[in-house]
């Protein structure tokens, strides 16, 4: 150890490092980082706390440089973590999974830093950088779990209350009073995180041992669920008893951040008294040495880990070729169905966003006593960041209008195609649907993941285009569903829908 007086003020470079990742990784995933602190702006939104998250970030860092001295100590594990890191950034670039670019760009940083500085350094910074994740969306896909577990508390909270209601998926009705949704922005993510952040800063300003990390942290999670829960039913009671003319009912999210502002007296009280249990800290200096490496093994050891980490950006970034687009003709007749003039179900309507082409078409048979068929395609020239088929906010059902009632993927008789039978939450309607998605000369049944999958085996194809693709027939009896389900099968199979994107 060493006094601070006797530190030297030779260059840091053990701070050139760190600040050099950082400007590294911010050089080549801009955009991505870019749209990241956009949503940090949206002061009202879940992720508002991020720039707090990024100053204190910075600040733990600084507090680690400030207390330790990291020699230069190239690490071959940071190496290739930083190459495996880069590589999957790339692919996420180019089948547009923006989450994952963000959560590598917290990584890769990291690691560039163990690449250079080495093990006692990357320890000490795993931390200050990893803080980072507590304003990146990853929460996002608790708030599904967290509002269910929101509506079980509410249904027995209320049951005690001897309050006559009954719920049906997120929705409360009180009966004779009106309907409470226990929406998205109710699932107490914001609180949660918010929780979890505090926690965290605090025990890595405050503690030392484990037992204690855990212990905070734990009381912080029961808080936060406990002050959403509260809330939500303290406004459902208010609204009950005074036939919704509280103005509670109205300003539920401000009522949310009183109860939370409450709820950190005992936190921060908690927080003290753990704190009160950890033996004081020196506050010296602390060197790490390490073998002596030439100037030329270090110089070749920073320049191979920038190598590693822009080269997986330029291979894949030049290989993410430009479709030509082209203009997609409804075919005239499919099995037997005609194309006729008429106006397109808009009861049973895709939400495709930002398309590049919509065909909506309406065929009838022969037959009388056929029910006309629906097609319709939501054609992208050129997939994109929200230009594409899977993105926020496209959705080919609508759950709060239709209720999925029977589902077969990628059956014998339709490959490639999903078949749904669907009922009407509000209107004596039925209908089944038969989908699917063509992705750069790839059939395939079902969103999500399988349409990335199919973007990524497609990507030195020179194609990125991609489309929704649904015919839909009416069930106009409680007996027709499965015969027309067998009529649409067969109508997906027909050579004019399988040729549509031909070249």
């Amino acid at each position: 150890m060493l006094d601070r007086t006797g530190a030297g003020k030779a260059l840091r470079w053990d701070v050139v490092a760190i600040l050099g990742a950082f400007s590294l990784v911010v050089g080549l995933h801009l955009p991505a980082l870019e749209r990241l602190l956009r949503r940090w702006l949206q002061f009202d939104a879940a992720y508002s706390h991020g720039l707090f998250v990024f100053a204190a970030s910075l600040f733990l860092i600084y507090r680690v440089l400030r207390r330790h001295r990291f020699s230069l100590q190239p690490s071959l594990v940071g190496m290739g973590l930083a190459a495996v890191t880069a590589v999957a950034i790339a692919l996420a670039d180019v089948i547009n999974i923006l989450i994952l670019q963000q959560l590598g760009a917290v990584f890769l940083w990291w690691a560039i830093c163990l690449a250079v500085l080495g093990w006692p350094a990357a320890a000490r910074l795993a931390v200050p950088i990893g803080f980072l994740y507590y304003a990146i969306p990853i929460w996002d896909y608790l708030t599904r779990p967290l509002v269910n577990a929101a509506v079980v508390v509410n249904d027995s909270l209320l049951g005690l209350m001897g309050i006559h209601f009954h719920v049906e998926g997120v929705f409360i009705y009180l009966l004779d009073v009106g309907t409470f949704e226990i929406a998205d922005g109710c699932s107490g993510l914001r609180y949660l995180v918010v929780a979890l952040t505090l926690s965290t800063l605090f025990s890595a300003l405050n503690f030392s041992r484990l037992r204690e990390w855990l212990m905070l942290h734990a009381f912080a999670i029961v808080l936060a669920l406990m002050v959403n829960w509260v809330r939500i039913f303290i406004i459902i009671l208010a609204g009950y008893e005074t036939e919704m003319q509280s103005p509670l009912v109205a300003q539920h999210e401000l009522f949310g951040w009183v109860v939370f502002a409450l709820a950190l007296l005992p936190f921060f009280y908690i927080a003290n008294r753990l704190a009160n249990r950890v033996p004081a800290t020196t506050d010296s200096v602390i060197v790490h040495s390490a073998r002596h490496y030439s100037v030329g093994k270090i110089a070749g050891a920073a320049c191979a880990a920038v190598i590693v980490t822009v080269m997986p950006a330029l291979v894949l970034g030049a290989i993410q070729a430009q479709g030509e687009p082209r203009m997609i003709e409804a075919p005239e007749e499919i099995n037997g169905f005609q194309r006729t003039i008429g106006v397109f179900d808009a009861l049973w309507n895709p939400d495709m966003r930002r398309t590049d082409q919509v065909v909506r078409e309406v065929y009838r048979h022969p037959d009388d006593k056929m029910p006309r068929l629906d097609l319709g395609i939501w054609y992208y020239a050129n997939q994109g960041q929200d230009h594409e088929l899977v993105q926020f906010g496209n959705r080919v059902i609508d759950p709060g209008e239709w209720r999925i009632e029977r589902q077969q993927v990628n059956p014998a008789e339709a490959e490639g195609w999903t078949i749904l039978e669907l009922s009407h939450r509000y209107l004596r309607e039925r209908r089944v649907v038969a989908m699917t998605y063509f992705v750069a000369g790839e059939w395939v049944p079902s969103g999500g993941l399988a349409v990335k999958g199919a973007m990524l085996r497609q990507a030195l194809s020179g194609r990125r285009d991609g489309a929704l693709v649904t015919l839909s027939l009416r069930c106009q009896g409680e007996q027709d569903c499965t015969g027309n389900a067998e009529v649409l099968a067969a109508a997906a199979m027909d050579a004019p829908i399988a040729a549509l994107f031909s070249d």
